[in-house]
């Protein structure tokens, strides 16, 4: 028996741009919609106002059609208000499941909407299937990734999964037809009636980023030093705007906190780039980072680990390197 499928994603932007994590999310609808074998269609949420580049790069994005909830209020992210607004557009609509990434915005937001639609929520799943009954099939990471499990979706109504943003492949955006059917909301809002709003939005320092979030990481190994020494790696992540981070012993020595250790027992990151200062590389922590876009490592041993999983490895003293490569960057900041 054929199953017409919908699945919706929830889009992402900063406004000039749309997150590649939703380019990524509209591949993994439209594969779950081949391999089913069934027909089905691609919805894509996306909520706020856009740039038109960002907005038309969502139209190429390959979704079957795109529903656009606009008002400038939804431009900053407030939970009660997004849960409050997705809960009544799927309302009576018939889909299989809404998928979005897994990161600190949507990870509030997931387990709201579903509250609110009384059904399941899966989180952090590295893929989804639909059994013989019709019904979801998760497999995400248990035991620090060690192991994984195959969680049974046994709900009527539409689950919703966050995605590991890590999973979700880097593609382009869609070549087809950009004539892509937008259906636009102007829904009401009055914010004076929400229990929580956004008085001022205070910009964090790049060093001080989630490290899942960040487009650059610094990250520094046992190699890098203690106390006073791993300062250079702060100084360096200052100067290019990027997130500190770090291997198990470098939290283990409290040099960083737990939320900024790398690898299979702290976060898996995809960050367009990542430097790593004194990191042998071992498989617990590249299982973590190794799906980066671009890696740049700095070991004084020829044969460390790291170099392996490297498009540019630097044989040397970091302590020698990264001021240099610091003085570098200035420089072509004067330029």
């Amino acid at each position: 028996m054929t199953v017409n499928r919908d699945i919706w994603i929830l889009a992402t932007h900063t406004g000039d741009a749309v997150d590649e994590t939703t380019f990524g999310l509209i591949a993994e609808a439209r594969d779950i919609i081949s391999r089913e074998g069934g027909s089905g269609r691609v919805t894509a949420v996306i909520m706020g106002i856009p740039e038109d580049a960002a907005f038309a790069s969502l139209k190429n994005g390959g979704a079957d059609r795109i529903i656009h909830i606009r008002h400038e209020s939804l431009n900053r992210y407030n939970g009660e208000l997004f849960a409050s607004l997705l809960f009544d557009l799927a309302n009576g609509r018939s889909l299989s499941c809404i998928l979005l990434a897994h990161n600190e915005g949507r990870s509030d937001l997931a387990p709201r909407l579903s509250a609110m639609m009384n059904s399941a929520l899966i989180t952090r799943a590295m893929a989804i299937s639909f059994d013989k009954e019709n019904r979801a099939v998760a497999i995400r990471p248990v035991s620090n990734g060690y192991l994984f499990e195959e969680v049974v979706i046994n709900t009527d109504n539409p689950p919703v999964i966050s995605y590991l943003p890590s999973v979700l492949s880097a593609v382009n955006p869609y070549k087809g037809p950009v004539d892509t059917p937008v259906e636009i909301i102007s829904p009401e809002i009055d914010e004076c009636a929400l229990s929580a709003r956004v008085i001022k939005v205070i910009k964090s320092a790049p060093e001080n980023l989630s490290i899942e979030d960040a487009s650059i990481v610094v990250a520094g190994g046992r190699g890098a030093g203690k106390g006073d020494a791993f300062n250079i790696l702060h100084e360096l992540a200052r100067e290019i705007g990027a997130s500190v981070g770090g291997t198990r012993p470098v939290i283990d020595l409290q040099i960083l906190p737990f939320e900024r250790q790398i690898g299979q027992t702290g976060k898996t990151i995809a960050p367009d780039l990542i430097i790593n200062c004194g990191v042998s590389g071992a498989n617990e922590y590249s299982a973590g980072m190794e799906k980066s876009k671009n890696v740049i490592s700095i070991n004084k041993d020829p044969r460390a680990r790291i170099f392996r999983f490297s498009d540019l490895g630097v044989v040397g003293d970091l302590n020698e390197i990264v001021p240099l490569l610091i003085e570098r960057v200035r420089e072509v900041k004067e330029e």
